[in-house]
């Protein structure tokens, strides 16, 4: 009798913890968490000075952007592969109403600032230095990429990386449709 009651203690148990999960998911279409984060010269990025119902500041910014966001470690392979991509994209989308971000989870400034003294990149590059962004945007596994519409809504949620072309025609169509 007592294993019965410790099985159905861990079955509401881990269906709790399944609840708790899908509440907390964010799903395309649902408003983008807010955030503000620093950027590596400690100057602060917030997400609601580009994209959003109301902007934050519409006297310094009066253009709503599309956001692309992807959360990034430096140990990470497919984020390093990644990178370049959403670089091209950027260089692409030069002088539209879009933003791009690199969020780097969870590690020390320092660590950040060698690997991109090691890698130059053209991105900026946000520090979630204690992961409470990532945590958000359910960026458990990385890359995380997050597209956000001008009006604050998440339009894709991608997991990983795997092939650069593929990767690049879908970005270019959503990103065209969410500019238009």
């Amino acid at each position: 009798m007592k294993f019965f009651s410790v099985i159905i203690f861990l079955l509401f148990f881990s269906m709790s913890l399944a609840a708790q999960e899908t509440e907390t998911s964010i799903k395309i279409g649902d408003e983008a968490p807010v955030f503000s984060l620093p950027d590596m010269n400690n100057n602060y990025v917030f997400l609601r000075d580009y994209s959003g119902e109301t902007l934050r500041k519409p006297w310094k910014n009066k253009t709503k952007h599309v956001i692309v966001v992807s959360f990034f470690a430096t140990w990470c392979g497919p984020c390093k592969k990644e990178i370049p991509y959403l670089e091209k994209l950027q260089n692409e989308y030069t002088g539209k109403d879009a933003k791009f971000f690199l969020v780097d989870v969870g590690e020390e400034r320092e660590k950040v600032v060698e690997f991109l003294q090691k890698n130059p990149i053209q991105l900026t590059v946000l520090h979630d230095r204690y992961q409470q962004t990532a945590e958000k945007y359910d960026a458990k596994s990385l890359p995380r990429l997050i597209v956000i519409d001008k009006n604050g809504k998440i339009s894709l949620i991608k997991k990983g990386f795997t092939d650069g072309d593929s990767f690049l025609m879908e970005m270019r169509t959503l990103l065209d449709d969410l500019l238009k």
